[in-house]
């Protein structure tokens, strides 16, 4: 018989069970009923003999409140089970069905485990669940829809897993989710765009996944999300054209997808820290208006086929330390308003058709690693570059 069978069952037989005693009269009490889903999610994990030996108390005589065991939390007036925190355990088994029984739950982790099998469907009768933390096992299956009745559930997640499928558009029906995570797991379809209507949601992270479509114009009405990611999976079409309506966020990351088109003028009013968009085939010229967002730090635009030179107001960038335009083919000399970047530490610009000379105002920075190869430079390297103490790469090969 399989494992997932027999915990189906056994939490049919609870229920049997718990009926046929209400029929007498003598129904179990809450506390009895919670205490008998704890253990058949024990008995359905793998290695909780010895985690949560302590939880093993059938038997014993006048046994400790549900409040003492082990990786429990309990409310402190009414006494209820409200977290359960099984995270770095080493466990393995599958999550039992009798997850459903915890109704009172509202802090499940999980995470970082060896746990197989599928997200149980009961997982929706958690109705006070509020934080759900399945990330790091090997869970495979879908997401189950009933996830979405969970109205109170503020984080959710369910990255490093092998979890496949779409994702549930009932996930748009969560009013309060404020971090979504679904990173590296096999999740298929189309980003659903009822997700993008969120007026709460601060993380929107599904990176390393498999997920087509395009980026719909409606991201920007994620008015509270501040770290937007859909990295590394099969994005088509452009970037939206009113992606400078974006304002809350600070980090976007939209890199090794299949987007095409150029940069929309408007990203000029966007104030992200993080802008990522290497490894797409964009093209065009690079927008002179990047050099208007002044709250950059690391900006990269590589491995795409962004032609024309490199405009001069990048060098506004006071405070970016980390600046990627290799693998395009740029052209022209390299600004000398390069100079201005103080900050910088990391400039890649190989792998291009850049001509002229290495500028001189480059011995004011602070450079740690500088790679020109690839290139057409021309010219004797400035003597003041010497003055890069911090330099620990120089690549010129090529050039």
């Amino acid at each position: 018989m399989k494992e997932g069978t027999r915990s189906k069952r056994g939490v049919l037989i609870l229920v049997v069970l718990l009926l046929a005693a209400c029929d007498h009269g003598s129904c179990w009490s809450s506390e009895e009923v919670v205490k008998n889903a704890l253990l058949m999610v024990k008995d359905a994990l793998g290695g909780a003999e010895t985690a949560l030996s302590g939880w093993d108390l059938r038997g014993v005589d006048n046994p400790p409140s549900l409040c003492l065991w082990d990786r429990i939390t309990c409310d402190n007036n009414t006494f209820e089970v409200i977290g359960l925190n099984l995270s770095r355990l080493g466990l393995s088994g599958e999550i039992s069905p009798a997850i459903g029984t915890l109704t009172s739950l509202q802090y499940l982790d999980m995470s970082e485990n060896n746990i197989s099998g599928f997200i149980p469907a009961e997982i929706g009768q958690c109705k006070s669940l509020r934080i759900l933390r399945l990330s790091g096992n090997v869970l495979g299956g879908e997401i189950p829809y009933t996830i979405g009745f969970l109205e109170h559930l503020e984080e959710l997640s369910l990255q490093n897993n092998g979890i496949g499928g779409p994702i549930p558009a009932t996930l748009s029906e969560l009013p309060r989710l404020k971090t979504l995570n679904l990173a590296y797991n096999h999740l298929t379809g189309e980003i659903p765009s009822l997700l993008y209507w969120s007026q709460v949601m601060e993380i929107f992270m599904v990176r390393g996944n498999q997920l087509t479509g395009t980026i719909s114009p409606d991201i920007c009405e994620l008015t509270s999300v501040w770290y937007f990611n859909v990295r590394e999976n099969n994005l088509s079409g452009g970037i939206p054209s009113n992606i400078g309506n974006c304002t809350s966020f600070e980090i976007m990351d939209l890199g090794y997808n299949q987007l095409r088109g150029e940069i929309p003028y408007n990203i000029g009013f966007m104030q992200v820290s993080t802008l990522s968009l290497e490894n797409n085939f964009l093209s065009g010229s690079i927008p002179e208006v990047i050099g208007l967002m002044r709250a950059l730090l690391i900006l990269d635009l590589s491995n795409n086929l962004f032609d024309g030179p490199i405009p001069p107001r990048l060098g506004n960038l006071t405070y970016l330390n980390k600046l990627y335009l290799h693998g395009n083919r740029l052209s022209g000399p390299i600004p000398a308003s390069f100079g201005n970047m103080t900050s910088l530490q990391y400039l890649f610009m190989h792998d291009n058709q850049l001509t002229g000379p290495v500028p001189s105002e480059f011995g004011r920075l602070q450079l740690f690693d500088l790679r020109l190869s690839g290139n057409r430079l021309d010219g004797a390297l400035p003597t003041n570059l010497s003055a890069c103490t911090s330099l620990n790469k120089l690549d010129l090969h090529g050039s």
